[in-house]
This record gives structure tokens, C-alpha cells and sequence, in this order.
């Protein structure tokens, strides 16, 4: 078997059809098929059912398919431990990521960096993350979106839940929660631009609707408003697991509180880069690490 053989085989699975598998490779249907055969002679067995819209793969083509995964895998890596032998190659990960979880991940991001120099991060802002990643334009995504493409991946990363900050010296400052349904109450509480349908959802589930009195995406900027006495903010509890500040205090909402979950989005490819890999494993066990995977309380 040559390798082209296995190039071939593994495209015709992914596209379904001979015919598009054609077009990605940029050859003959003549030539796809005749190298098909070669395979199938080889082994002396059928490697792909014809049916009327393309071709299934056979249960000896699906064994087939998940070694050639493999040898594929095993190749590339070769490839670039010698390319990193000859040369320090600065690789590139390319990140989509949705602006309202840029604030919790950045440590994570200038962590890796510096673990890995030779590895450069391109951050996107995007709440398109995942048609970004179908589109081959980022390398991973990071979501708050449900993905409805079958190519891409989606991991569970973690659960973001509201916690509401006060000042020491607020009336609910010694309560360690509150119902969301009491934030009515407030005059002054600050959010998120990024949070306003979410809590506009939750505040009309329970007859009322809030009114930001700062419009901004930055929680640095609420939680110093809250410092300086300018109101109660809502914001998310991984942004506040080590504020380490005397003079503030985190109060948990009960029951219905608002939540979404966070996920990290990529491609199935046997191409994908050493970089892309390392970075996606690592930044799973980062948030594993951090225990943020919180759950809604009630849910």
C-alpha cells in the first residue's frame, strides 16, 4: 500500500463520494477509482459499499479507516519532530474566543505562552466561534453558543454562574445569598454588556427587568465601581473565586440563577498541528485544575 493509496481512502470516507473526494484532491475519478481497486485487491476485500448518493464504507474500510488515522497521526508528528530538529519553527494557534470569557482565560493564555515560547497566540474576538473553526479561519473556539455543524468538536469546558458584589458596607453584605427575584430591590447595579440578554431573560421570568447604570464589557471596571460605593454589580463568580478584597463581598443568587455553559470547539482533522493539540489538552486541564465547572443551583 502506498501512502498516496491511504490519502485517497481516507478523503473518500470524509466526503461520502468518490466524486467530491475527487475535487478535494485535485485528481481523476479515473485515477481515485483505480487506486481503490489497487487497495481493495491488496486486501482482497471491498473497503466501500456503492450506494445510490456516494459510497458507505465497509466494516473492513472502517478498520482500515481508523489504522490509516492513525499512520497519519504518526507521520505528521515525525514530520515535525525532525522540522523541529532542523529549525525552532514558531508555530501559530489561532483562537477564536467570545469577548465576555476573554477576562477569566487570559491568565490561562499568558500562562502558555510562556510554557511554550515557540508557540505563538493569535486571539480573535468573536461570538462566532464555531462557524469560524467549520471555516478553517481559527484553529480552536471558545463558546457560549450551541454548534449545529456535525465537522466540529464541542468540549464542555465549564459553567459560568452570577454571583452579585457588594461593598463591605452594604445592607446584604453578611447574607450569603439572596433570590434573583430580589435584585428588583437595588437602585444601583451594574453588569456586562455582554450579560444584558441573559439577565434581561431572567428578570422578566420574574416580572422585572434591570438597568445597567455603567455600560461596559470589563468586570475590572464594575468591581472597582463597586469599591468605590457606586452600586451592587452582577458578574461572573470565576471572575471572582480570588479577588482577595476586604472591602467587598460576594453574595451567591439562589434558586433560578443565571448560568451558561462554556464550551471549546475544533476540528476532527488528522492534520491538525502539534501546537493546536497541545494547546486544546492543556487548556482543558487548566480549567479542570481551577474547579470552575460549577453547576445552577436548582438545576
Amino acid at each position: 500500500m502506498e501512502l498516496r493509496q491511504l490519502e485517497y481512502f481516507i478523503q473518500i470516507c470524509k466526503s461520502g463520494s468518490f466524486t467530491k473526494a475527487k475535487e478535494e484532491l485535485g485528481v481523476t475519478q479515473p485515477t481515485l477509482s483505480q487506486q481503490i481497486r489497487v487497495l481493495e485487491d491488496e486486501y482482497n476485500i471491498p473497503l466501500f459499499d456503492r450506494v445510490s448518493r456516494g459510497v458507505e464504507v465497509t466494516e473492513a474500510g472502517k478498520i482500515l479507516l481508523s489504522k490509516g488515522h492513525a499512520i497519519m497521526n504518526l507521520l505528521e508528528e515525525a514530520r515535525n519532530e525532525i522540522d523541529g530538529r532542523n529549525r525552532k519553527a514558531q508555530e501559530t494557534v489561532s483562537i477564536g474566543c467570545c469577548p465576555a470569557e476573554l477576562e477569566y482565560l487570559a491568565p490561562y493564555l499568558m500562562g502558555f505562552h510562556q510554557k511554550h515560547p515557540n508557540i505563538s497566540l493569535k486571539i480573535t474576538d468573536t461570538e462566532d466561534a464555531a462557524n469560524q473553526v467549520a471555516e478553517q479561519k481559527v484553529d480552536v473556539g471558545v463558546t457560549a453558543y450551541p454548534v449545529s455543524d456535525a465537522s466540529v468538536i464541542s468540549t464542555h469546558l465549564y459553567r459560568q454562574e452570577m454571583a452579585l458584589l457588594v461593598h463591605a458596607e452594604h445592607p446584604w453584605a453578611g447574607k450569603s445569598s439572596i433570590p434573583f427575584r430580589a435584585l428588583k430591590q437595588l437602585n444601583s447595579i451594574m453588569f456586562r454588556q455582554q450579560n444584558h440578554s441573559l439577565l434581561d431573560m431572567y428578570g422578566l421570568s420574574c416580572g422585572f427587568t434591570l438597568k445597567s447604570i455603567i455600560e461596559t464589557s470589563s468586570a475590572s471596571v464594575l468591581i472597582h465601581g463597586v469599591r468605590h460605593g457606586l452600586g451592587a454589580a452582577l458578574i461572573p463568580t470565576s471572575l471572582l473565586e480570588n479577588l482577595g478584597d476586604d472591602s467587598l463581598r460576594i453574595v451567591k443568587l439562589a434558586g433560578h440563577a443565571p448560568c451558561w455553559d462554556i464550551s471549546l470547539v475544533y476540528l476532527h482533522s488528522v492534520a491538525m498541528r502539534p501546537a493546536a493539540r497541545v494547546f486544546i489538552q492543556e487548556m482543558d486541564a487548566y480549567v479542570r485544575e481551577d474547579e470552575v465547572n460549577l453547576s445552577c443551583s436548582g438545576s
